[in-house]
């Protein structure tokens, strides 16, 4: 548990409501509990201040005659933005130092196989007829499931999840830190990725594909999702149950993709959006803002696929229409 008193502390706060709590850790605006902590730092999370269930908000300095009064508040003078650096340093979990190639606090089922050259870290448990093929890195506190294949060179970053019968193909990083970084004195500082990834059941994660960690909350990729080749998936973005993307898709941060969907090759996603259930992109769409349910689209950016092929039929006449197009101006001259 942390407290809120040393928080404020840290980040020259002022503590409006309870001083004397603790919080179980940061949390996103939209998913904390009242045992954790989150923070607004514009207006469309400072209107939104009584619909969080977050114990603790840190906000910038505003009126407080308009702050629910059923919550504690961190008050502070720069934006919460510049000081996430110092928040999220101080929530990242302190990790046990490297002693052996499976350190002895590891649980691991008698009936899992482990190759040689692999590290397994401290707290690590890996379930029922496990595979793990040489050459593999599993941190700290990683959880694995019953009957999974990891094949050479994967690397499973701290706290991730895995659950059963999933299978990752060579190369591929599960829980890479996220692109996440903020102007501090004009200077790009890197903001800690405290965050996990959580992969359910019968997921399939292609060669040398990254999914990175969440910021603050979680990445998760859901049940029987099918991930090709160098697919990146970057921080807090979730992806429905049954789903296929396809190589070469990049999902920027905190876009949320339902169920049954297809992402086909080379397929770019903007971030904090919403795609729908059962979407299918063509390939090289860019899709640059949110999609509804039954959607089939194509092209750049991202259109209903019927109405990208008549403007890809009449984008091959307009050379023939500008030609007509100067004859007329000729006529209309003369």
């Amino acid at each position: 548990m942390y407290s809120i008193k040393r928080l404020s502390e840290m980040i020259n706060g002022e503590i409006y409501g309870e001083s004397d709590i603790t919080v179980k850790r940061i949390a996103p605006f939209e998913s904390a509990t009242n045992r954790e902590l989150t923070f607004a730092a514009d207006k469309k999370y400072l209107s939104k201040l009584d619909e969080t269930r977050a114990k603790v908000i840190i906000i910038p300095n505003i009126n407080k005659d308009i702050l629910p009064k059923d919550k504690t508040y961190i008050i502070v003078n720069d934006s919460p933005r510049i000081l996430m650096p110092k928040i999220l340093d101080f929530f990242k979990p302190k990790i046990k130092d490297i002693k052996e190639m499976i350190e002895k606090d590891a649980k691991i089922s008698n009936s899992a196989k482990i190759a040689p050259n692999t590290y397994i870290g401290h707290n690590v448990e890996i379930g029922e007829n496990t595979i793990i093929y040489p050459n593999v890195t599993i941190l700290e506190g990683v959880k694995i499931g019953k009957n999974c294949i990891i094949y050479p060179n994967v690397t499973i970053r701290e706290f991730c999840e895995i659950g059963n019968d999933v299978i990752l193909q060579p190369g591929c990083v599960i829980g890479s830190d996220g692109f996440g970084y903020v102007k501090v004195d004009n200077k790009n500082t890197k903001i800690d990725q405290i965050g996990r990834v959580i992969i359910e059941d019968r997921v399939e994660i292609g060669a040398n594909s990254t999914i990175d960690r969440g910021a603050i909350g979680d990445t998760r990729i859901k049940e029987g999702t099918k991930l090709d080749n160098l697919v990146h998936i970057a921080h807090n973005v979730e992806i429905g149950k049954e789903s296929i993307i396809i190589a070469q898709v990049g999902i920027a941060g905190s876009t949320e993709i339902g169920d049954n969907v297809t992402l086909a090759g080379q397929v770019g996603v903007v971030g904090h959006i919403k795609i729908g259930n059962n979407v299918v992109a063509a390939a090289k769409s860019a899709i640059t803002g949110s999609i509804k349910d039954n959607s089939k689209i194509s092209g750049y950016p991202a259109i209903d696929y019927a109405e990208d092929l008549k403007a890809k039929v009449a984008f091959k006449r307009l050379p023939e229409l500008l030609k007509r197009v100067r004859v007329l101006e000729k006529l209309i001259n003369k």
